[in-house]
């Protein structure tokens, strides 16, 4: 109760000597830390999460976009196959119990589990279908390109000529 009063008695001396600019002060920046805490800390997510079936819709649509702009190449269709969901690395806290063995549990903020880390699903094949492919060189384009975007080798892509 002393150290309270303490405190009361701190601000009410600062009050009174007229130190009112410097009070406000530290309340805004308390004020600005506790915000800046309970954005960063929340358990509301920021970012989508995607299926990946979302993440390879998306790739399909937005990689046709731009195919379709490469000289010659036409109207570009794009199907992309993807191994898996994609992979979330957590935090673990490792604990070695009497016996010797090391038990890891996850890491929970606000009851819910820290993501250190979201790792985009692997891409294991992608078709092209572009009107311009009977052209060797818009073929070779389009594969080129294809394989530098998504950084992936070019032993997976597959570039055919839509049937006219």
């Amino acid at each position: 109760m002393s150290e309270q009063q303490t405190v009361a008695g701190k601000i009410r001396a600062k009050l009174n000597s007229g130190k009112l600019l410097e009070i406000i002060a530290v309340i805004a920046l308390i004020a600005a830390v506790v915000m800046i805490v309970l954005m960063n800390f929340s358990g509301e997510n920021k970012t989508v999460n995607a299926s990946g079936e979302d993440y390879a819709a998306s790739l399909e649509t937005r990689l046709a976009s731009v195919l379709s702009q490469m000289r010659g190449a036409g109207n570009v269709y794009v199907f992309i196959t993807i191994d898996s969901e994609g992979e979330k690395v957590i935090a673990t806290e490792n604990t070695v119990n009497a016996d010797g063995s090391v038990t890891e549990t996850p890491v929970l903020s606000g009851g819910e589990v820290i993501v250190l880390e979201e790792k985009n699903p692997e891409i294991t094949g992608v078709l092209i279908v572009a009107e311009g492919a009977d052209d060797l060189n818009v073929r070779f384009n389009l594969l080129e390109a294809t394989a530098s975007v998504l950084d992936i080798d070019q032993s997976i892509v597959k570039v055919y000529a839509k049937a006219k």
